[in-house]
């Protein structure tokens, strides 16, 4: 791997919860889902989620503030109907940080950290923070 690569997403996880409509409630698209049970390719969820990731990005552009950033200001105008999905189907959040760091030696490691409204919104809403690095 040439450059850092990352991607942050946000999600709601439950025992069992239809996405479809947690999907119709907060009035935005996710980028993936799983319901509890369902048959997938290699795999039956155990519970139920509702994710909404950025794109992976790489460089310059694997910048865990902005990426985290772009997360939030699109969910922070729902903060209140999070609150309620949460509390309704008794889901859990998280922000999900995933980033490949390059073991190249002229590819500098890239800062971990998020911004102010970002940790206010998690909290508010009572979200926590997972992040996975990965050397490649």
């Amino acid at each position: 791997m040439e450059d850092n690569e990352c991607r942050v997403y946000f999600g709601l996880y439950g025992d069992d919860f239809d996405p479809k409509e947690i999907t119709s409630i907060l009035g935005i698209d996710s980028t993936s889902t799983k319901r509890r049970g369902e048959n997938l390719p290699n795999s039956v969820p155990k519970f139920s989620s509702w994710i909404l990731s950025t794109a992976n990005a790489a460089g310059d552009s694997a910048d865990v503030y902005e990426l985290s950033s772009e997360i939030v200001n699109k969910l922070q105008p729902k903060k209140d109907l999070i609150i309620e999905v949460m509390r309704r189907f008794r889901a859990f959040s998280k922000l999900q940080v995933v980033l490949s760091i390059s073991i190249k030696e002229n590819v500098s490691t890239p800062a971990i950290g998020f911004d102010v409204d970002t940790i206010k919104f998690l909290g508010e809403i009572g979200a926590f923070i997972d992040i996975d690095t990965y050397k490649e």
